[in-house]
């Protein structure tokens, strides 16, 4: 067969083919040229679409094998450089995943069917005059291959992935285990098939639910129970080591009789997160701090049972929302903005934080949050636990006015004074603002006190203290430095116009009687004052108070109820 008459039988092939049918590409490897076109003859007349390329050796056979990618091999046994069945296995090798069918001569059927033991599709006798046969006998040779292929890859794919399988994967019989996957083997402590098969299932099931799960297994076995999905057993490994199942079992065929195949999920590792997650969730709902968790754009997932005690918001009411629901417009977005800018530095943030209840009562809670991340780095959520410290906080504030302030009259004591008038003077001394200090003793006191009574007096101190308020500034501070000793220091007095204008408020505030219930006081005070030099001469907080103290006691010997201004001199003796 030349190259000429190739091109015809493709030709009259794609003739063949035009009405719809597939072109069967044939590779012929025939070193006789009259065989080989008896051979092309036969199939032109089959009606069939072949197209023939013709090899006259195994090496030639090889160039055209990668050239044409032909759908079926057909081969002489002899030819010039192979010959008997030698050549069978050359030519499967060159065939590869394509299907041979071979020519055995007219004599010779048992070569042909030796070529089929040894990989062949089918043989055809040369010499052979139906033209339909040789077309069925091509056609199935392709056909029978590509069926084989797809049963052997699907029996491969099942392979892999029985033998890839993180499940357990049994066969059993009433003989006992007849396959065992490599996850089998390291579910019961085994590292070879030969260790599990063949035991028996009472002996393999073993553990508090063994009995069961044999008793399973011999129902499906039986025909009693096809299969059973997804129930739990507790079992033992062969080495006596609890393990935690979950066993599906279904019945097949296997060898020609009834097996059961049991698939065991080790369900160990998720009993073990699940039991984690229920005493998270547990710890998450019964602490006794309030816990709030968002996702990374800061929208609420989940809140405890203390969060909604201390907000007032239940879980229906704040889920979805962002934590600035609770804002309560206390803190500026710069407080805000250096919270978030810690809390990316370094993944956490604490600090106290003043919030609004959902009735609109204000709390301040000390707060601690922080970010989740997953293994990539990426936040995907942030906790905050916080708890309600207003009560600590006011409990604070108090302990700390009670350290600062006169018990019976509410104004600062000694120690607040003098911490202020410090203050002031450095201010004073800085800025060059005035400053004078008022040294206050009542008159007519102790007699109050003689004739009703301490309460009566405690009543009148009180009195004097609400009247000394009205008679100055926010600026100002009025102390009770103890007994009936008073103290003004006057922010802005620089002179002793100022300073006695605020001297004779007081007189005239103190002149009224006083109600006290039991009767009407009448009283009057002496007063001393002490002006800050100013910044060409600082004096020191006790200075200005003991001159202002010696002013006093001149007023008191001036027939009270009058002012005295202290020198000059007597400031700088004094200091």
């Amino acid at each position: 067969m030349d190259s000429g008459a190739a091109g015809q039988a493709q030709a009259a092939a794609g003739e063949a083919a035009a009405p719809g049918g597939t072109i069967l590409k044939l590779l012929l490897i025939e070193d006789n040229a009259t065989d080989a076109r008896l051979f092309e003859e036969l199939a032109n007349e089959s009606g069939e679409a072949i197209a023939i390329e013709w090899a006259r050796s195994l090496a030639e056979a090889e160039q055209f094998c990668d050239a044409c990618c032909p759908d079926v091999v057909v081969t002489d046994l002899g030819l010039p450089d192979s010959r008997g069945l030698d050549t069978v296995d050359r030519v499967l090798r060159l065939a590869g995943d394509r299907p041979v069918v071979v020519m055995t001569g007219l004599g010779d059927p048992q070569t042909g069917v030796q070529a089929v033991q040894q990989g062949c599709q089918d043989y055809v006798v040369k010499g052979i005059t139906d033209p339909a046969l040789l077309a069925r006998t091509l056609r199935h040779a392709v056909e029978r291959h590509a069926a084989e292929r797809q049963v052997r890859e699907s029996e491969e794919r099942f392979r892999a992935l029985v033998e890839m399988s993180p499940d357990a994967i049994l066969l059993v019989a009433d003989t006992g285990v007849v396959f065992a996957n490599p996850s089998a083997l390291r579910l019961f402590g085994r590292s070879r098939r030969q260790h599990l098969e063949g035991m028996a299932l009472a002996t393999l099931f073993a553990g508090p639910g063994g009995g069961a799960l044999a008793a399973v297994a011999a129902g499906v076995l039986a025909g009693a129970s096809p299969q059973q999905q997804g129930q739990e057993y507790r079992l033992a490994d062969l080495d006596g080591r609890l393990l935690e199942v979950e066993a599906s079992l279904a019945a097949v065929r296997f060898g020609g009789r009834n097996a059961a195949q049991v698939v065991l999920r080790d369900i160990a590792a998720r009993r073990a997160r699940e039991r984690e997650q229920r005493l998270t969730q547990a710890v998450f709902q019964t602490t006794a701090e309030a816990m709030c968790i968002t996702d990374a754009r800061q929208r609420i997932v989940a809140v405890n049972r203390a969060f909604s005690e201390t907000t007032g918001y239940g879980a229906e009411d704040i889920l979805g929302q962002t934590p600035a629901v609770l804002s309560s417009g206390r803190h500026d977005d710069g407080f805000y903005s250096r919270m978030w800018q810690s809390l990316e530095a370094t993944g956490h943030w604490r600090g106290e934080v003043w919030n609004r209840r959902a009735d609109g009562v204000l709390y301040v809670q000390r707060l601690t949050i922080s970010q989740i991340s997953d293994d990539d780095g990426t936040v995907t959520n942030y906790v905050g636990v916080f708890s309600d410290i207003t009560a600590e906080k006011e409990a604070t504030a108090q302990l700390q006015h009670s350290a600062t302030h006169d018990a019976l009259t509410g104004l600062p004591n000694r120690a607040l004074m003098q911490d202020r008038l410090t203050q002031a003077l450095a201010r004073s001394t800085r800025d060059g603002g005035g400053l004078a200090v008022l040294f206050i003793d009542l008159d007519g006191f102790k007699p109050v006190n003689d004739t009703w009574g301490h309460l009566a007096g405690d009543m009148l101190l009180q009195g004097v203290a609400r009247r000394l308020r009205k008679c100055v500034r926010e600026s100002d501070t009025v102390a009770r430095i103890g007994g009936d000793e008073f103290v003004i220091v006057s922010i802005g007095s620089a002179d002793a116009e100022a300073a006695s204008t605020v001297a004779d408020k007081v007189l005239r505030a103190l002149a009224p009687p006083f109600q006290l219930g039991v009767g009407e006081a009448a009283i009057g005070a002496s007063i001393g004052i002490a002006i800050a030099p100013g910044t060409d001469r600082p004096v020191a907080a006790p200075a200005l108070l003991d001159a202002a103290d010696h002013a006093m006691y001149e007023a008191k010997h001036a027939g009270k109820g009058v002012w005295r201004l202290a020198g000059q001199e007597e400031l700088a003796a004094t200091g």
